[in-house]
């Protein structure tokens, strides 16, 4: 998958990013070619994330059978929250991290 550099502009290969910085669920990545850091904002990540794990945390109510009469919602939470996750992965800009 292809990202776009907010400092240059440029289209890195994510298999050609050889610096990733993980603090928490914060990710950077620096640049090949100019050197800047970027990821996406503080607001994007949080909410990438919450949508992984209402996906994962209904899966597994569902898995074990946990409030059987509620699977059905618990499986809409679930897609809702992949749904969310996949927008942001897939349409979200990033930005320089300083």
């Amino acid at each position: 998958m292809k990202v776009a550099c907010p400092n240059c502009k440029s289209k890195v290969d994510s298999k050609d990013i050889k610096n990733i910085n993980k603090k928490g669920i914060f990710i950077k990545k620096q640049c090949p070619s100019c050197c800047e850091w970027f990821g996406l904002n503080k607001a994007q990540e949080v909410l990438k994330t919450a949508g992984i794990l209402l996906l994962l945390i209904t899966s597994l109510l569902n898995i074990f059978s946990i409030k059987s009469e509620h699977s059905l919602v618990f499986s809409t939470v679930g897609f809702v929250g992949i749904i969310i996750a996949i927008i942001i992965t897939f349409f979200s800009k990033h930005e320089t991290v300083k």
